[in-house]
């Protein structure tokens, strides 16, 4: 009985520190490394009532589409400017609450409604042009759950998944995730709303495993009302932005945007 007693109560235990500090097991801040240069990242800042967000806008004078981002969950977006910058595009690079210079602490709540946000800003900044969210990770299932409001023109995502409750399931399946999950970025309960999607995913992604990239491709395939497009690469989870035919069919998608 002592065995059992002392089993329940780590097992209790465990549970109560997940709820605790859900948070720090989704989110990781970085900090802003060297400022990159302006141009062709132009420094903007976005007020948001308890935060601020800041980022950069890349190639703000493009006349090519318009490219809203959001980053993984420990991305500050600034280290891939030089990527952005090669666009035929205008991208609208904004970090998370708590991360880069953005004030603020991040919560699903708080970042579906910055990423609305991000996008009705760029929309009216860069009138009467496409607008196309690109997420990749975290980002990916926030670019789908502010679909539905913000109507883009088109989604490009690296990694998706369905919620983060899958994937915690498959990390910690003897634990009550339901119950004690309070950010479940549920982005298969909009998949019926989301335009025509270029998706990225990889066999070897070890962080958000190929099943679950299937898995959401799945729920998109039966439930949009656009074509879904799959490209499959042999790449680890944080690869994608360095891989250059990433960047090709990323461009060849953006083309048909135009």
């Amino acid at each position: 009985m002592q065995i059992v007693l002392t089993v329940l109560g780590a097992y209790v235990g465990i549970c109560a520190l997940l709820w605790a500090f859900q948070e720090r097991l989704i989110f990781y801040p970085r900090s802003i490394g060297p400022a990159p240069p302006n141009p062709p990242a132009t420094p903007i800042d976005i007020p948001r009532g308890d935060a601020v967000l800041r980022g950069w806008v890349v190639n703000a004078e493009s006349d090519g589409p318009l490219i809203v981002y959001f980053g993984g969950n420990a991305e500050e977006v600034s280290r891939n400017t030089h990527n952005w910058a090669r666009r035929a595009a205008t991208t609208v690079l904004v970090n998370y609450r708590g991360y880069g210079e953005s004030t603020g602490k991040p919560g699903e709540a708080a970042l579906r409604g910055d990423a609305v946000a991000i996008s009705e800003w760029t929309r009216a900044r860069f009138p009467d042009r496409p607008l196309v969210l690109f997420g990749q990770s975290l980002g990916s299932g926030i670019a789908v759950l502010a679909s539905p409001v913000v109507r883009p023109d088109a989604l490009i995502l690296i990694s998706p998944y369905r919620s983060v409750e899958h994937i915690a399931r498959r990390t910690l399946p003897i634990v009550p995730v339901r119950t004690l999950l309070r950010h479940r970025f549920a982005a298969e309960t909009v998949v019926a709303d989301l335009p025509r999607t270029l998706v990225f995913a990889s066999p070897q992604d070890e962080v958000i495993g190929f099943k679950e990239n299937q898995a959401m491709l799945e729920a998109m395939n039966a439930a949009a009302k656009a074509p879904v497009e799959l490209r499959v690469f042999r790449l680890r989870h944080n690869q994608f932005l360095n891989h250059p035919p990433v960047w090709q069919a990323v461009d060849e998608f953006l083309e048909t945007i135009r």
